[in-house]
């Protein structure tokens, strides 16, 4: 049994999370409601709690049910243009929307203290006239720091099951970049219904197919909109979301503070400053792990079991790779089961 003090994590698949800390429940992405051939473990609508959702980014698998969560529940919406600009459409109110791009430092309020400070104005922070009002700075639970991150490739193989310790080297072209999986999404991915002869079509497909099919429930976009990756700092301890294999040196060898925690996603051919990654999922991964700082713990996500090939992740080599600095463990989560964080 937990209490109402305690932090903890549950994973829903891929990438989309519920963070319970200081009395703060957030999400971070809400692919909740999947393609019907993946389980749901907890369906967008049955949700009837959330403070704040954080999205990575704007694609098929993250994004999806943020827009309905927000509208039932009043949760913010902290997310990138592209992402806010679709929740817009979907009819989340305006003051429940936070664009961010990376650099933004953000206050969390718990319900309640949202609440009173809207209830007694000598309790919220000085704000422009129109704008969205919040409570005093020194209401705050906890805070969020934002930072720009990149999307991962996917490898040029297009294996049925990616191995972590699959060396890649080199690209078709010295320009390969996220803009590759913009258009590889809008014209490749989101259009295997019309690219692939119908007898190769697996059950997998055909409810990939029907899934994206549905841009009014499934609100997403096929360009990322720029990935983002949240640092939640609580007190002297911190836990980074990052939702892709990918990301910048700089921004990861110079974040302050240090993630005692980092959940990390393990899928595809790692993004290394915008270019295709020399080396393993692997070797990449233990490589952030130290510009980090080494966190106590790293949580995997976007390595489960999927509904069009890659089908899944071995994290084998990556989980070596990381735990070989003597510091780092692998915490392995099993699907909606909470596990209580030391944050």
């Amino acid at each position: 049994m937990t209490t109402s003090q305690e932090t903890t994590l549950e994973w829903f698949g891929a990438t989309t999370f519920r963070l319970r800390v200081r009395g703060v429940t957030v999400f971070l992405d809400t692919w909740l409601d999947k393609p019907d051939i993946l389980p749901t473990l907890l369906a967008a609508d049955d949700v009837t709690e959330a403070d704040y959702i954080f999205i990575s980014h704007a694609h098929f698998d993250h994004l999806p049910g943020a827009d309905r969560i927000a509208i039932k529940t009043g949760a913010i919406v902290v997310a990138n243009n592209e992402a806010i600009n679709l929740m817009r459409n979907a009819g989340v109110p305006e003051h429940q929307l936070f664009p961010v791009q990376g650099g933004e430092r953000i206050p969390l309020f718990t319900r309640k203290t949202r609440d009173d400070a809207a209830a007694d104005l000598s309790l919220l922070a000085p704000g422009l006239p129109g704008a969205p009002r919040r409570p005093l700075d020194k209401l705050a639970a906890l805070r969020v720091d934002i930072w720009p991150s990149l999307h991962c490739f996917m490898p040029e193989d297009h294996p049925q099951v990616i191995d972590t310790a699959t060396v890649y080297k080199g690209s078709a072209s010295p320009y390969s970049c996220t803009l590759d999986i913009t258009f590889g999404m809008k014209h490749g991915l989101l259009k295997i219904g019309e690219l692939m002869p119908p007898d190769k079509l697996t059950p997998g497909h055909k409810s990939f197919i029907k899934y994206v099919s549905d841009r009014e429930r499934n609100v997403f976009s096929h360009c990322d909109g720029g990935q983002l990756m949240f640092n939640f700092v609580a007190g002297d301890k911190a836990l980074l979301w990052t939702a892709h294999l990918g990301g910048y040196e700089g921004v990861l060898r110079d974040m302050q503070p240090k993630p005692d925690i980092a959940i990390m996603a393990i899928a595809g051919r790692a993004n290394f400053n915008g270019r295709p990654f020399d080396g393993s999922a692997a070797e990449f991964a233990a490589k952030k792990v130290d510009w980090l700082g080494r966190p106590s713990q790293v949580i995997w996500c976007l390595h489960d079991e999927a509904c069009i090939p890659p089908w899944r992740i071995d994290t084998e080599a990556a989980t070596k790779a990381v735990e070989a600095n003597g510091k780092t463990k692998i915490l392995d989560l099993e699907h909606a089961k909470a596990v209580v964080l030391d944050i």
